[in-house]
């Protein structure tokens, strides 16, 4: 959560502060969920993010995310490498640009501190021009953000009721599962999904970038 503040902030220009910020962990996840992730070529990854969507406003949440398996951050180096870090990047101009590396452990904390501490030296009496407003900046009501959903749902509603909720949906099974079945929806609003997700026995979701 407090990465998504920083990185927003100077990305912005403008102070995000943290505290602002939906934010999810990721004890509800489930050896099932993961299963599930398995089937559909991706993994699930607490992910922190900060949008600037068409309406003009900055939408950013810390939560888990199912991520394909083709997606930047769902990369081996990325996914399996101890205490390694991605940044994702979409700029309308730049197009996607990807960081990685590791995210803990004295040395990289000590290599950071020490580049900066050099970079003041060779400063000294300098004044760097920076881009920065002392305005805070204010988030988008989390309801308006928009995605898709991977949602879990008890055998005892039928797929009838769910399309008929949820429009167009992309059906996941699991052979060994049973009691239940899994499904994609189409992009959503969060208020939308809360309000169509009352009508169906739901077991679990997860919003995805898939």
């Amino acid at each position: 959560c407090r990465k998504i503040a920083i990185l927003t902030s100077l990305a912005l220009g403008k102070q995000v502060d943290y505290r602002d910020i939906y934010t999810e962990g990721i004890t509800k996840i489930t050896k099932t969920d993961i299963e599930y992730a398995k089937a559909l070529h991706a993994s699930i990854k607490l992910l922190g993010t900060s949008k600037w969507e068409d309406d003009g406003k900055i939408y950013s949440m810390v939560a888990p995310f199912m991520i394909d398996s083709d997606h930047p951050l769902g990369l081996y180096q990325v996914q399996q490498i101890c205490d390694r870090v991605g940044i994702f990047v979409n700029g309308n101009m730049l197009g996607d640009t990807m960081f990685y590396g590791k995210g803990a452990g004295k040395l990289p904390t000590a290599s950071a501190v020490v580049a900066d501490v050099v970079d003041a030296v060779k400063h000294q009496g300098t004044n760097i021009m920076t881009i920065w407003e002392q305005d805070k900046v204010e988030l988008g009501d989390r309801t308006n953000f928009a995605c898709r959903f991977f949602v879990r749902v008890a055998d005892t509603t039928s797929k009838e009721t769910i399309e008929k909720v949820f429009g167009e949906v992309e059906y996941v099974t699991l052979a060994d599962v049973s009691g239940e079945y899994a499904f994609l929806t189409e992009k959503l609003t969060e208020g939308a999904f809360e309000e169509k997700s009352k009508q169906v026995d739901m077991i679990m979701r997860i919003r995805t970038a898939l």
